[in-house]
């Protein structure tokens, strides 16, 4: 029956598989660059596919401000997070202690006037960023950056801020740990007691940073093995920490 059909209903099938193939190779396409993405170590972050949700909100991410709402992605079937309001804050605090290379990948579909940044909190104090990056237009196209973190930091809180009206969407943003960070570390002051430092301005009022020699068992202070009482010593170096 496919021989009898009319010339014009054979270019119509055609041009229609040639659009049929397209849409499949363009899927395969975006369905390797997940892979590649996926492929990397474990995520430092809880839920970087924003996959886990308790009803109409996300389990392991707060919203702060705004409104969100399940959206599909790249593919009907993978759900991401769809920032509905001009103005929206997803935060998370992650349990990550002074990693120095941080390697952030993203796959979103955000508007080119939609204005979606990143940020991160190495204190979680609330205050100002100690870091913001804006999250470039793209439509799902995977992305990936690198980070060069604090020399010493006890926790971080991510902030995804929407600032603008226009369509945002995201499929993951999963932090990971990575090598071949070549920027300056993040400056980060008000570190407290016993954090490690470079020089005095990082700690917090009051302190200093100086190195000390302490005992290896019990980090007690030290001059000698002999002021290590009970075999709590050797009396060893440490490097400089704020005290």
């Amino acid at each position: 029956m496919a021989l009898t059909t009319t010339t014009t209903t054979t270019r119509t099938m055609t041009m229609t598989t040639k659009t049929t193939t397209t849409v499949i190779r363009t899927k395969s396409a975006l369905a390797l660059a997940l892979l590649a993405v996926l492929a990397g170590g474990c995520p430092l972050d809880d839920d970087p596919g924003f996959d886990d949700w308790c009803g109409d909100r996300l389990c392991r991410w707060q919203v702060a401000e705004g409104s969100i709402r399940k959206a599909p992605t790249w593919h009907e079937r993978d759900l991401g997070v769809e920032l509905v309001a001009d103005q929206v804050v997803l935060r998370q605090i992650d349990d990550v202690d002074s990693v120095a290379c941080l390697e952030f990948k993203v796959i979103a579909d955000i508007d080119p006037a939609a204005s979606v940044f990143l940020e991160m909190d190495f204190l979680s104090d609330g205050g100002a960023p100690d870091y913001r990056q804006r999250i470039p237009s793209a439509s799902w196209r995977p992305l990936s950056f690198l980070v060069s973190a604090p020399t010493w930091y006890h926790g971080v809180t991510l902030t995804i801020r929407k600032e603008s009206e226009g369509h945002a969407v995201l499929a993951r943003l999963e932090m990971s740990s990575a090598t071949g960070c070549t920027g300056a570390p993040i400056p980060l002051s008000d570190r407290p007691a016993g954090a490690w430092c470079e020089t005095t301005p990082q700690c917090a009022a009051g302190l200093v940073c100086a190195a000390a020699n302490v005992c290896t068992k019990t980090f007690a202070a030290c001059a000698t093995d002999g002021d290590c009482a009970d075999g709590s010593g050797p009396c060893v170096a440490w490097p400089p920490t704020c005290q």
